[in-house]
């Protein structure tokens, strides 16, 4: 810690914590982000990838959520080109299953009217099985395609950090628990009492806490009102090789089972498969089930019936919780993705939400802490298009530039770094220039977070480590016995968490 007082002490590292950070980092004010684990190792490392409108949610009548969200979803493609990048859609349309032509065009209909730009059209079964050749026939009737967008959510919680790390009077501690609050009397300063991975304690000063700690919110600062509790959700994925497959486009489609909406998704360069949304054991529910597992197999198998995809064909799975606010429903599925703010003994605190409209939630959480400072009139950091485009359409350029900012590629360039990994959809210079990120303090957020290869390559890409190693240790310099007990740690953490199924 090059300081130990602060304006604002934002407690939790993922999405919701990181876009608090990035937006306050223009405001002058010291700030601190702290995460006790890593930046976007939890919900946010673990979703569906997507940034979209939320289609489902217009269905629900929720017009103004998935507004917001379609706003968002603009703006992060205009800001994020690279990192946040447009994808096909295609929903199949069957006879006597919902949806109806009718309802899904006059929905694609509104969705593509709040972005103002015409991006669906509906495709004949000929054509849509010439697109997608290993499709499900019985009873196609054809069906739509609309525009949504995916990204690397861990990329996206690393960027945000990076960025307002810019700003010299911010801070971010990785690995650091928050132990204690304590207000100090006659004063609206509080002391954060922090303790970090080895064990060391520490405590920092602070006018004003943010707590954006999820589904652990409620332990950091409980919510008034009784009658509201957080309810923790489970949602499981598979990642799945993308030969069987070769998909361009992503597939949504409604699971035969509970008549869910399910998805198969271009991801990296294999294929994410998700998602269940079960109430989870606990907080700490993070692996896959079988009954979760054997849920998704399911669901690819319907849609794809000849490829017969089995458990040889998934690379790797993960789970993550979701908060939502429970207001009573019995199907988790029917729960709001409203994002609820409250204040409990001066600290402020956000839950619920989803990882498109992070800024909204942002916002909302500022706008009641500022009575803390001094009512300091602070407004939202405003697009500015230029300061985010590359003059090149160079896919390398565009992807690195994307996730990382300006980066001279003259020298990787010479190095032929300029390749992609096999298997995946990062290029072996990433490697080099994600491990100059000051943050990491282990293999698996190198591997995992900073990059994906861990996720999309079999057995967390083990197998390419002494790659990993020669190109990364120049920026990260860690000796032999550093690198041994990083790579035994990473093979526990992929076989704990990541490793494809529970039995």
């Amino acid at each position: 810690m090059t300081q130990k007082e602060f304006d604002i002490a934002i407690i939790g590292g993922g999405i919701t914590g990181a876009g608090i950070f990035n937006e306050l980092a223009w405001t002058g004010l010291s700030i601190c982000i702290i995460e006790k684990n890593d930046f976007g190792s939890g919900t946010s490392g673990k979703s569906s990838k997507l940034v979209h409108g939320g289609l489902r949610y217009l269905k629900e009548g929720n017009i103004l959520l998935t507004l917001e969200s379609v706003h968002h979803r603009e703006r992060l493609l205009k800001e994020s080109p690279g990192l946040v990048e447009p994808i096909e859609f295609i929903m199949p349309l069957f006879e006597n299953r919902s949806p109806g032509k009718f309802s899904l065009g006059t929905g694609l209909w509104i969705y593509d009217f709040m972005a103002l730009k015409k991006r669906h059209y509906f495709i004949k079964k000929n054509s849509l099985v010439n697109k997608i050749p290993q499709l499900k026939t019985n009873g196609l009737k054809g069906g739509y395609s609309f525009m949504d967008a995916a990204t690397d959510d861990s990329a996206l919680v690393a960027k945000l950090i990076r960025e307002g790390l810019q700003n010299l009077k911010a801070q971010a501690f990785n690995y650091c628990k928050v132990t204690k609050i304590e207000k100090i009397k006659n004063s609206e300063i509080k002391n954060v009492y922090i303790t970090n991975e080895d064990g060391e304690s520490s405590a920092i000063k602070a006018g004003t806490i943010i707590n954006a700690c999820g589904a652990w919110g409620d332990e950091i600062s409980s919510i008034p009102d009784k009658k509201l509790k957080i309810r923790p959700l489970k949602g499981s994925h598979l990642i799945l090789k993308n030969d069987r497959l070769n998909l361009k486009s992503a597939v949504s489609f409604i699971h035969p089972d509970d008549k869910r909406p399910v998805f198969l998704i271009p991801w990296e360069g294999a294929v994410l498969l998700g998602t269940t949304d079960l109430d989870a054991e606990s907080k700490e529910d993070l692996k896959i089930s079988k009954k979760e597992a054997d849920y998704l197999l399911k669901a690819a198998n319907h849609i794809f019936p000849e490829t017969k995809i089995s458990k040889k064909d998934v690379i790797s799975s993960f789970s993550g919780i979701r908060p939502v606010i429970s207001s009573g429903e019995k199907d988790p599925s029917k729960e709001s993705r409203e994002h609820f703010v409250w204040e409990n003994n001066g600290v402020i605190s956000v839950t619920g939400g989803k990882l498109t409209t992070f800024r909204k939630l942002a916002w909302d959480t500022i706008k009641k802490a500022e009575k803390y400072l001094n009512n300091a009139r602070l407004k939202p950091k405003k697009l500015n298009v230029f300061e985010y485009k590359t003059e090149s359409e160079n896919p390398v350029e565009k992807r690195i530039f994307g996730k990382y900012g300006k980066i001279d590629l003259t020298e990787y360039k010479e190095k032929k770094l300029l390749s992609l990994i096999p298997g995946t959809a990062t290029y072996l210079a990433e490697i080099a220039i994600a491990s100059n990120d000051k943050t990491i303090k282990h293999l698996d957020d190198l591997m995992m977070r900073r990059l994906s290869i861990g996720m999309v390559l079999p057995y967390g890409g083990t197998e390419i480590i002494d790659k990993v190693k020669e190109l990364s240790n120049e920026n990260l310099k860690w000796n032999q016995e550093k690198w041994g007990f990083e790579i035994k740690r990473y093979k526990d953490i992929y076989n704990k968490f990541f490793s494809p199924f529970t039995d």
